[in-house]
């Protein structure tokens, strides 16, 4: 193949990805993420994060020393569900142990809200999906 070609040839896909802004209450922007929410290895990754957290035990007097090895290990899990350094955007402003005005831990909420636009990608298109179908097949239901 001639250099010149090769250097024009692309091949660009979609993916499904989409962006998403991360704010805080008051809509400040603290960054932003982005990812496949239907991507079925992030399903499995999330499956294995869950598993993480579930399993996690402390002793009964945390040291300090616990608790920042166990914030580098929340960042470390989110890191592996995205396949990249989301991390960085998501705990710039606070770290993941920050405890929110609700008791949660600030990456219970964060979690809680991917699995929020997961859920709600994830059936938006499989709607638009059996939308096509329901068309497509509708003169064979008369």
């Amino acid at each position: 193949m001639p250099q010149d070609l090769n250097k024009t040839l692309k091949l660009k896909v979609d993916t499904g990805k989409i962006v998403v802004p991360i704010e805080d209450a008051d809509g400040e922007i603290l960054g932003k993420m982005s990812f496949i929410p239907t991507d079925t290895d992030i399903l499995k990754r999330y499956g294995s994060v869950v598993d993480f957290f579930n399993h996690t035990k402390f002793s009964e007097d945390v040291s300090n020393e616990e608790i920042v090895e166990y914030s580098e290990n929340v960042k470390e899990q989110l890191n592996y569900l995205f396949g990249y350094n989301v991390s960085e955007s998501l705990f710039q402003k606070c770290g993941p142990l920050t405890v929110i005005s609700n008791g949660d831990f600030f990456f219970e909420n964060v979690l809680e809200g991917i699995v929020g636009i997961m859920e709600a990608i994830s059936n938006e298109r499989v709607e638009k999906k059996m939308s096509k179908v329901r068309k497509a097949t509708a003169k064979y239901h008369k």
